[in-house]
């Protein structure tokens, strides 16, 4: 085709069609849809509302109150000799002013601080648990009152003690965190005589629910923002895993602790073995055949296991035996298998003393 030739309307469709190609009914050039960019999901923020705490920050709240919520499901237990089961529920970051129109008055609120942490926070239970405690252990069947009010001077006394030692459990499931002591500041009946944050505050609300008999209610910790900063950065699930190293000098403890083990040890004449029937017949005087001479070495036992081999005499006037063999690595063997099984018995009296105290056994915890 010329350089000049000018093109017809036909072979202009043509070039349409070869480039866009033809629609489906053939019609005419198939348009070709652009692709859109992708939308990008946009998450609003609320100044007001900052986020103070990560996800892996709140994981590790939740394990730290999981833990003190079966520390004081023990204790309430044994206290009240009761089953009383305490659990985690939920964790939530909100303002203080909505944490303190959250609550009824009135209600029980303890104000504490610490060594460590700056600031105070706050354990509030429900009155409808308190009342059911209070009357656990003034010896009363556990009932709820129906109408609420202000507890009196020994009721709030009651209360007091028994939050002291929640906040002595709170600060033990703490102590893989950072190790600090509790203090109780005072109580409070009116959530709005409590001023611990600036209204517009972002604080912490940690809630587990309590079930005592067949009343159940809710303890709220609440924790100021500013109040966690100084533990912020150690609040994640590194931290929680405990980490032993075992030093020199645990080792010496380890070891002087094996060294106090009691074991038995036993001089083995000799041995036999009898039918029922003879063992029913011996009568005094008979005679028993062993299965060794009196010039042989005789076994020294230590917990049932033969060690050393040894002769019989006498010193001082006492039966002895002189000890003439021995073997050390069944010796040593035998002493680390013994003092690691009282080991593990200890451990497993004091967990089942643990267990009774769960259950409700006559055992008061203070």
């Amino acid at each position: 085709m010329a350089s000049n030739e000018t093109l017809s309307q036909e072979e202009i469709d043509n070039l349409l069609n070869s480039f866009g190609g033809e629609s489906e009914d053939g019609e005419g050039p198939e348009k070709i849809e652009t692709p859109k960019s992708d939308e990008k999901n946009i998450r609003e923020y609320n100044f007001r509302r900052p986020v103070k705490f990560s996800r892996e920050q709140q994981r590790t709240l939740q394990l730290i109150h999981e833990n003190f919520a079966r520390e004081i499901s023990t204790y309430l237990s044994g206290r009240t000799r009761t089953f009383v089961e305490v659990k985690y529920a939920s964790i939530d970051q909100i303002t203080f002013s909505e944490f303190q129109q959250s609550l009824t008055t009135p209600t029980y609120m303890s104000i504490f601080s610490t060594d460590l942490l700056s600031g105070s926070a706050i354990l509030q239970m429900g009155l409808d648990i308190g009342y059911v405690i209070i009357d656990k252990l003034l010896g009363g069947p556990g009932i709820s009152i129906e109408d609420m009010r202000s507890p009196t001077d020994i009721e709030m006394s009651i209360l007091r003690k028994e939050s002291s030692v929640m906040l002595r459990s709170l600060s033990k499931a703490w102590s893989n965190i950072s190790e600090f002591d509790i203090q109780l500041d005072s109580v409070e009946t009116n959530p709005q005589f409590v001023q611990i944050a600036p209204p517009n505050e972002m604080t912490v609300l940690i809630t587990m629910s309590i079930t005592v008999r067949d009343v159940q209610g809710f303890i709220n910790i609440c924790f100021p923002s500013s109040t966690l900063e100084p533990v912020s950065d150690k609040l994640n699930t590194r931290m929680w895993t405990q980490s032993y190293k075992y030093s020199e000098k645990s080792r010496e403890n380890l070891k002087k602790l094996i060294m106090l083990s009691e074991m038995s040890l036993s001089a083995v004449l000799g041995k036999t073995t009898l039918s029922l029937n003879d063992l029913m017949k011996i009568q005094i005087g008979d005679v028993l055949r062993l299965n060794s001479f009196y010039e042989d070495s005789i076994d020294l036992e230590i917990q049932g296991i033969p060690v050393y081999k040894s002769k019989i005499g006498k010193h001082k006037g006492y039966y002895a035996v002189k000890i003439e063999e021995e073997n050390k690595e069944l010796l040593e063997k035998i002493l680390l298998e013994q003092s690691l099984q009282n080991i593990n018995k200890d451990k497993a009296g004091n967990n089942e003393d643990e267990v009774e105290k769960k259950d409700g056994g006559e055992k008061d915890v203070e």
